[in-house]
């Protein structure tokens, strides 16, 4: 699915119609913690999720960012996805 995202400084975005799904994320130095995602019911299962974080992961190497995973969804897509793991710090429950 290609989404476009919108980068807030707080959170990465998708807007669909009226709904919003969001990857939230802060950085402290080098560290780019993702710890809140959302998909409203009616857009989950469409892939939304993963064009966020996947936006994230991206984000990341792009900035020369590591990744902390503190929320279960990016958990998941990097043990589903493990060609990421590299850009991980701490472990992946």
């Amino acid at each position: 699915m290609k989404s476009t995202v919108i980068d807030t400084g707080e959170k990465f975005i998708i807007q669909h119609q009226d709904e919003q799904s969001y990857l939230s994320y802060r950085r402290q130095g080098n560290v780019l913690e993702f710890y809140n995602a959302f998909v409203p019911g009616p857009l989950r299962g469409k892939g939304y999720a993963k064009d966020l974080i996947l936006h994230g992961m991206h984000y990341a190497v792009l900035n020369g960012l590591v990744v902390q995973a503190s929320h279960p969804a990016v958990v998941r897509f990097i043990q589903l996805n493990r060609e990421w793991e590299y850009l991980t710090i701490g472990k992946l429950n």
